[in-house]
């Protein structure tokens, strides 16, 4: 196989193999930058995390929902990230593995003004809640203290957070979150 110019230079001296190091440390800092980890010191493993929301059929307290894995998700209709997410959301809830709780940090009638698709993807069996009118609080419990959009937070069916991520995340993500040791040992 021929070797570029730009493969040239990972070349070693004397051989016609290239030197991977470098690229073997790109791959390897990519992939465990996209491994679920708690996104923040303040998200304690042994701590079961709960809230009590408002709904369209009135509040919901995550405590009083039945035992299961849940990704909760924080969004708003004006963040980029978190509009591309959106499908990815309602595709994981469908499957049915996670439960998807996406807590809008925005007022209803925002909600209510986000585009088309998002509105469908906030339909059943995604849980659609809104964060009080100041979310710091919520937000920080949940390990969001700078208070970036979108966030997920995976929980055990114990309520216990075992992921987290700052950013858009995916099916991938998900399934990655789902059967890390962390999520599977509670």
């Amino acid at each position: 196989m021929p070797i570029s110019p730009s493969m040239r230079q990972g070349v070693a001296a004397g051989t016609s193999r290239p030197r991977w190091g470098r690229a073997r440390n790109r791959i390897a800092a990519c992939l465990l930058a996209s491994l679920p980890t708690l996104a923040s010191a303040a998200l304690d493993p042994a701590t079961s995390l709960d809230f009590e929301l408002a709904g369209d059929d009135g509040f919901v307290r995550l405590s009083a929902l039945a035992p299961a894995p849940t990704l909760v998700n924080f969004w708003r209709s004006d963040c980029p990230g978190c509009v591309r997410e959106m499908a990815e959301l309602a595709a994981i809830a469908r499957e049915g593995r996670l439960r998807v709780i996406a807590v809008a940090v925005q007022r209803p009638s925002e909600t209510l003004a986000a585009p088309e698709s998002v509105r469908q993807a906030l339909l059943p069996p995604v849980l659609a809640l809104t964060a009080p009118s100041n979310p710091a609080g919520v937000l920080a419990r949940f390990g969001d203290r700078p208070q970036a959009l979108p966030y997920s937070v995976v929980l055990t069916a114990g309520r216990r957070p075992c992921a987290a991520r700052t950013g858009e995340i995916d099916r991938a993500w998900a399934h990655l979150a789902l059967t890390s040791p962390a999520c599977r040992g509670n």
